[in-house]
């Protein structure tokens, strides 16, 4: 009897995920169709709140739905471009609803432990908040910014806060993860499809080819440079059956592909970095060889630093449809416009830095802000005299606009003590599993960490649900790791024997 009751539990959870993969994939034709017909697709979201609630009847299975629908979700601006509020539908207002949740859960029913509250990354990123909330009163556009602190609030309540409660069953991670994918999946064939109608070498047409799912191409290739070491684990886990690995590096296969045809730059320098920091783990070499070598490089670099400039302005080698080529105009500084551009907007953030070192200008605010900054000499073919075309287009120069140095010095924090947690995870947490699992999440942070160098999308649902959900799982795993140091004592240094 009891054996009948698991598996009817167990075909209940199964045709809940299928009956939201199915509402996902229906939710995405829909999607498209309107916004090809120039349709309001705000009358989609409350099918779609009905939906995840009939589907889910729990918070924690509602995250995960909001999690399978993330990649599906789309920009209100390119569906209604006169709209002065730009989000994503449904999962932000999803999202709301879970912070709202997740609030009584804190203050008044006090449900979450003070394990998950009291961990390093917690109070880190608590204090990152908190920052954020105080330079939004001081913000040179205090409504844009309090609506980018609400913006963040949601997302790490749902995909920080409720994620590392729901993580403390370990398969939950693989679950959250795997129906990220999922939704990924007819994204991808939307976005390649799309991409071989115009001509799959069309480099040009890949930065908005994507929409309206995505804002551009380069937010893909973030996407999926995280999404890759997290399917190279799936397919080498031990709980996969030969049907599944199949279907798996068929998933790889499909991943793969889309990230060489999204042109991302920045997103193939991040994907080698991150490889090879994990190959340096999996091949256990010693900090005492690594540190070293670092800081010979590094030495090196700075002596030679004039030769290098004077070899990178000489390349004049633009971005190309020739994915060789557009892999030689990475290090073009002189004439490729989206580099140039690049700079332009970094030294605009850094001038705007200097005027207001503290405070910063305001959450979201760099975009209002930077045109008064650009100097004439710096402007490209892509410039704007209205400064009304992006971002800083680099996480810590954004943080370093908006919330002055205290805003770069938490967020620096964040990503440096959630880096360490799982390099010590991954050195001495006795379930093989585990280690490699926490490796995966290791290696897919390390990819937006270098991503952030040149872009920034925490703003968006895409990317914060991967760079939060990899750090609550880190969390998640390290607290369940103290627990068993204090019951049992220091476990012994993971073995992949």
């Amino acid at each position: 009897m009891k054996n009948d009751t698991r598996y009817l539990s167990m075909l209940k959870d199964k045709a809940g995920i299928f009956l939201a993969f199915i509402l996902t994939l229906v939710f995405t034709v829909i999607s498209i169709v309107l916004y090809y017909r120039g349709g309001n697709i705000l009358w989609l979201i409350p099918p779609a709140l009905i939906a995840a609630a009939v589907a889910f009847i729990s918070i924690d299975r509602f995250l995960l739905f909001t999690v399978l629908l993330v990649p599906v979700s789309v920009q209100l601006i390119f569906v209604v471009p006169e709209s002065s509020t730009d989000i994503f539908l449904p999962t932000e207002f999803m999202l709301a609803g879970i912070l709202i949740l997740m609030l009584y859960k804190l203050f008044v029913t006090r449900e979450i432990s003070s394990g998950i509250l009291r961990h390093p990354v917690s109070v880190i990123s608590f204090c990152l908040l908190g920052w954020s909330l105080i330079t939004s009163f001081y913000s040179a556009m205090p409504v844009v910014s309090l609506k980018s602190f609400a913006t963040k609030m949601w997302f790490f309540a749902g995909f920080y806060l409720l994620a590392v409660q729901i993580f403390n069953r370990k398969e939950k991670i693989r679950t959250y993860f795997g129906l990220y994918m999922s939704g990924m999946v007819p994204v991808i064939i939307f976005y390649l499809i799309r991409m071989w109608q115009a001509g799959i070498f069309n480099q040009k047409f890949a930065y908005k080819a994507i929409r309206p799912f995505f804002n551009d191409h380069t937010a893909l290739g973030a996407s999926l440079a995280f999404c890759i070491p997290v399917i190279v684990y799936f397919i080498y886990s031990r709980n996969k059956t030969g049907f599944r690995k199949f279907l798996l590096i068929i998933i790889l296969l499909l991943f793969s592909i889309c990230f060489i045809f999204c042109y991302s730059r920045a997103a193939w320098i991040s994907l080698v970095v991150a490889a090879g920091v994990a190959l340096i783990l999996l091949l256990k070499i010693s900090w005492k060889i690594i540190l070293p070598v670092f800081l010979a490089a590094s030495v090196f670099l700075f002596f030679s630093l004039s030769d290098i400039m004077i070899q990178l302005k000489q390349n004049k080698q633009d971005s190309s449809d020739n994915i060789q080529r557009h892999i030689q105009s990475i290090s073009n500084i002189r004439s490729d416009a989206s580099n140039v551009e690049r700079l332009n907007r970094w030294n605009c953030a850094i001038r705007m830095f200097r005027e207001k070192p503290f405070l910063g200008w305001g959450p979201a605010t760099y975009q209002f802000n930077y045109a008064p900054f650009q100097i004439a000499s710096e402007k490209t073919v892509i410039s704007t005299n209205y400064g009304d075309w992006g971002n800083a287009h680099s996480e810590y120069l954004g943080s370093l606009v908006d919330s002055g140095f205290p805003g770069l010095v938490f967020y620096l924090l964040l990503v440096t003590v959630s880096l360490i947690k799982g390099i010590m995870i991954w050195k001495i947490h006795p379930d093989k599993e585990l280690r490699y699992l926490t490796l995966a999440m290791v290696t897919g942070l390390i990819t937006y960490i270098v991503h952030g160098l040149l872009n920034n999308f925490l703003d968006t649902d895409k990317i914060s649900a991967l760079f939060w959900g990899m750090i609550a799982a880190i969390v998640a795993i390290d607290i369940e790791m103290k627990q068993e140091i204090r019951e049992e004592g220091s476990p012994e240094v993971g073995s992949d024997n």
